[in-house]
C-alpha cells in the first residue's frame, strides 16, 4: 500500500487527467510530495507512473533515512565524465523502468525558481531543466509546468501532520527568541540560538532532520522588515521593538511564522502597532472559509489597519500557501486574487504595518488549514510572549 493512499490517488488522477503516462519529480518539493521522504543531497528524483510501482532513483552516498521504505529504490553511479555523460547510469535506469512499465509520455516541472533546498542546504543540488529533459529524450517529454503546482494546493491528512509536526520544532525556536529578548544582545546572535533550538528537534518527535532560518530586526531595522528579513550585528536596547521572521524545515515540510515583541515596556504607539496587527491577523482568520477568495482574506485584515489610520503602512499580502516550500505555488491572500479557499489548503496569515509614525514594524504570521468550519491554526498562535 502506499505511504500515502490519497495523495498516491491524486497524483495518478492527476496524471490521468493530463494525459501522462508518468512524471518525473525531480525538484525537493515533488519528491517530498510524491515520496513522503526528503533528500538529503539533492541528487533524488522519482518516475511516478499512472500504473505501476513508482520509482526512486539516489546516488549510493544518499543516506537511507533520507529516502522512502515504501517503494523501490535504485542507486545510480554519478562518473566525473563531461556534461551528461556522467548521468548516463541514472538516464539508463530510467529508460529501462519506463520500457518496463510501457511508458512513452513522461512529464517534468521546468525550473521555475524559488524552489525547496534538499536537506544539506549549503549548496543547490546539480540537476537542472536541460539534464532532466536529457533524461527522457528517449521518451516524449512533456513540460507540465503546473502539473505538482496543483498537486501543492491541496494537503493531505498526512502532509498536514507532518507540517503541525513543523510547526512543533518551529515552536522550540519562538521560545529561544522570547528568551533572548535582553538587551545587549545582536540580531545575529538571537537567530543563531532560534535556529539551535530548531535543530536541536532532530531525533524528536519523529523528525529526522530539523533546520530553521531565522531572521531578527530590531529597533529601526524593524521598518524594513516588510520587503526584506536580514539578520544584522545591532545590539537591541530598551524600548526597541523587535521582529522575527522564521522559516521552519522538518524532513521537507515547511512553516513560515513571524513574532513581535517589544525589550522592556512599550510605549503607547507600539502598544497600538502590536494590538492593530494582532486584530488584523485575527480578523483575516475569522474570513477563511471554503469558498471565501483569497482576496476577501485579504480585505479582512485590510479594513481592521485602515480603520485604525495606519493603512498606508501595510505594504505586502496578507499571506500566501505554504507547507512543501517556504512559499507554496498557487494565488496569494492579497487584492486581486478571486481564486476560492478549498477545504485542505494550508496559508500563512501575516498582516504587517511598517513606518516610523507607527512605531516601528510589526508582524503577526501563522499556518493555517482551511477546514469546512473555517481556519484550523497548525501553528503556536498563543506563543506570542
Amino acid at each position: 500500500m502506499p505511504f500515502d493512499p490519497e495523495r498516491d490517488d491524486r497524483l495518478r488522477d492527476g496524471l490521468e487527467r493530463a494525459g501522462l503516462e508518468a512524471v518525473l519529480a525531480w525538484h525537493t518539493e515533488e519528491v517530498v510530495l510524491a515520496t513522503g521522504a526528503c533528500s538529503h543531497l539533492g541528487l533524488t528524483v522519482c518516475l511516478y507512473p499512472l500504473r505501476g510501482e513508482p520509482v526512486v532513483y539516489t546516488i549510493p552516498a544518499e543516506p537511507a533515512s533520507a529516502l522512502p521504505d515504501h517503494l523501490l529504490v535504485r542507486r545510480y553511479e554519478l562518473t566525473a565524465a563531461p556534461g551528461l555523460a556522467a548521468w548516463a547510469d541514472l538516464k539508463r535506469q530510467i529508460m529501462e523502468d519506463a520500457a518496463r512499465l510501457e511508458l512513452h509520455r513522461i512529464g517534468y516541472a521546468p525550473d521555475g525558481g524559488r524552489h525547496a533546498p534538499p536537506g544539506n542546504a549549503g549548496e543547490a543540488p546539480p540537476l537542472h531543466t536541460t539534464l532532466i529533459a536529457a533524461l527522457l529524450d528517449d521518451v516524449e517529454a512533456i513540460p507540465t509546468p503546473d502539473f505538482f503546482a496543483a498537486q501543492m494546493l491541496h494537503k493531505t491528512p498526512r502532509e498536514v501532520e507532518a507540517i503541525r509536526r513543523t510547526n512543533r520544532a518551529a515552536a522550540a525556536g519562538l521560545r529561544a527568541f522570547f528568551d533572548a529578548l535582553h538587551p545587549g544582545l545582536t540580531e545575529a546572535e538571537i537567530a543563531g540560538r532560534v535556529e539551535a533550538a530548531i535543530q536541536a528537534c532532530t531525533g524528536q518527535d519523529g523528525i529526522g532532520l530539523a533546520r530553521g532560518w531565522a531572521y531578527v530586526q530590531a529597533g529601526n531595522n524593524t521598518l524594513l522588515a516588510g520587503p526584506i528579513s536580514r539578520s544584522s550585528g545591532y545590539a537591541l536596547r530598551d524600548g526597541d521593538l523587535v521582529l522575527l521572521e522564521l522559516g521552519t524545515f522538518a524532513d521537507g515540510y515547511w512553516s513560515d511564522l513571524t513574532r513581535v515583541s517589544v525589550i522592556g515596556h512599550p510605549t503607547q504607539i507600539q502598544a497600538d502597532l502590536l494590538a492593530t496587527v494582532r486584530a488584523a491577523q485575527r480578523a483575516a482568520l475569522a474570513a477563511v472559509r471554503p469558498g471565501a477568495t483569497h482576496a476577501s482574506v485579504d480585505a479582512a485584515a485590510r479594513r481592521v489597519i485602515e480603520a485604525r489610520g495606519m493603512g498606508p503602512g501595510f505594504t505586502h499580502a496578507t499571506g500566501h500557501h505554504v507547507g512543501f516550500r517556504w512559499h507554496d505555488p498557487g494565488p496569494l491572500l492579497a487584492a486581486g486574487f478571486a481564486e476560492p479557499l478549498d477545504v485542505g489548503m494550508v496559508v500563512t496569515i501575516e498582516p504587517g504595518v511598517y513606518g516610523p509614525q507607527f512605531g516601528g514594524g510589526a508582524r503577526f504570521e501563522d499556518n493555517v488549514l482551511v477546514t469546512e468550519h473555517g481556519a484550523d491554526i497548525l501553528s503556536p498562535y498563543d506563543l506570542i510572549a
